[in-house]
């Protein structure tokens, strides 16, 4: 499993959309557009891979929906074989 992890707006959801060929996880320009853990299976000959698409990591952790979204994705990662942190490059 490849947990796909950090801050919001970062492209997680774009790079799991890419990686799959398909729309599986919402995208926007609004942040905070994931709320929860979205799976998607990457399918080819030799393998099977599942990609967590998880909520972003938020800097203010005394606001309770930042806390529920912090929560969700440090979950995300728990059980993943590889942690993939997502940087914007801009």
């Amino acid at each position: 499993m490849v947990s796909l992890v950090g801050r919001p707006n970062v492209g997680k959801s774009s790079l799991l959309n890419r990686i799959l060929g398909s729309k599986v996880s919402i995208v926007s320009r609004r942040p905070q557009t994931t709320w929860r853990e979205i799976d998607g299976i990457y399918t080819d000959e030799s393998a099977q891979i599942v990609i967590v698409d998880s909520p972003g990591l938020h800097k203010r952790k005394e606001r309770f929906l930042s806390k529920i979204a912090n929560q969700s994705a440090r979950g995300a990662g728990s059980g993943a074989d590889i942690i993939c942190q997502v940087i914007d490059s801009r």
